[in-house]
């Protein structure tokens, strides 16, 4: 990632967190994390089926040494940061995007290598520089959103002008990140194989689909789950590889899955939009 685009993905991400701390309390957000199934289904989720899931799909389809060790690593890493930008915008959406979000990013950093290692060949070795990832975490994620949350609780008139503009800054700021950066995911797509690009799409699909089973009766939660669990943790999945597999294909194969993971999550979003805004105009025009 050069460093304008990387300048980019920061104002994105701590505009998109300050925007959510300026929409909800701190009573709202930490509400989100008393439903201890919801909470613990996510994080078995993201931490033990989808790892599983990469594994069988590594071990009876046939890909090549470097796109199996990016599968894995994928599988092992939850706490997609672009997952946010595709939940919802009720304040119970956004608390439980929010606190999952943060929880599966800090998780990540302390049990993807632990997790990542199960899964790997014996004797590979993960480098992960912990120090600069947890002030990464802090700095732009955990920052941001106290910054917001203590603009609310002080004057929630000030809040609420300053959410919007802040949410649109986000997402502007989202897109030309993805535009940025189309050119370097479309060279590793092109370098993968047609087996190895679809077996990424159906760890995607079927992340998905469990993130939508497990996601409990709510379809907000529904919604928020199926996009977290399938948009992996692509940015520490980068830095692994690029400490622990220098020379090899790896990041091509992290790259290459970070392109994959956006076009299913934003036709999801849509139709899900869609069909809820059918929803309900019938009843208005009850």
């Amino acid at each position: 990632m050069d460093p304008l685009t990387r300048i980019f993905t920061l104002i994105f991400l701590t505009t998109t967190m300050a925007a959510i701390g300026l929409k909800v309390t701190t009573a709202e957000l930490v509400s989100s994390l008393r439903d201890r199934s919801l909470m613990a289904r996510s994080v078995g989720l993201n931490l033990v089926l989808i790892p599983l899931l990469g594994f069988l799909l590594v071990k009876f389809f046939p890909v090549s040494r470097d796109a199996g060790v990016g599968i894995l690593l994928l599988a092992a890493a939850p706490g997609g940061l672009n997952a946010i930008q595709f939940t919802s915008k009720t304040k119970e959406s956004l608390c439980y995007a929010a606190a999952l979000l943060f929880i599966l990013t800090l998780l990540s950093v302390l049990l993807s290598p632990v997790i990542a290692g199960l899964l790997l060949p014996s004797g590979t070795s993960l480098a992960l520089p912990y120090g600069r990832v947890l002030r990464f975490i802090l700095l732009y994620l955990l920052l941001p959103l106290l910054v917001g949350l203590g603009v609310h609780r002080m004057s929630s008139p000030i809040a609420e002008k300053l959410s919007k503009p802040m949410a649109l800054c986000g997402t502007v700021f989202f897109v030309v990140v993805v535009i940025r950066m189309m050119a370097m995911r479309k060279q590793a797509m092109a370098t993968m194989s047609k087996s190895e690009l679809a077996m990424i799409l159906v760890l995607i699909l079927l992340s998905m689909i469990l993130g939508w089973i497990l996601g409990g009766p709510s379809i907000e939660t529904r919604r928020i789950l199926a996009t977290s669990t399938s948009m992996r943790n692509a940015a520490l999945c980068m830095v692994i590889a690029m400490n622990g597999f220098p020379d090899t294909n790896v990041d091509v194969t992290v790259v290459a899955f970070s392109a994959l993971m956006i076009p299913p999550n934003m036709l999801f979003t849509v139709y899900e939009l869609v069909k809820e805004k059918r929803h309900r105009t019938p009843l208005k025009n009850n």
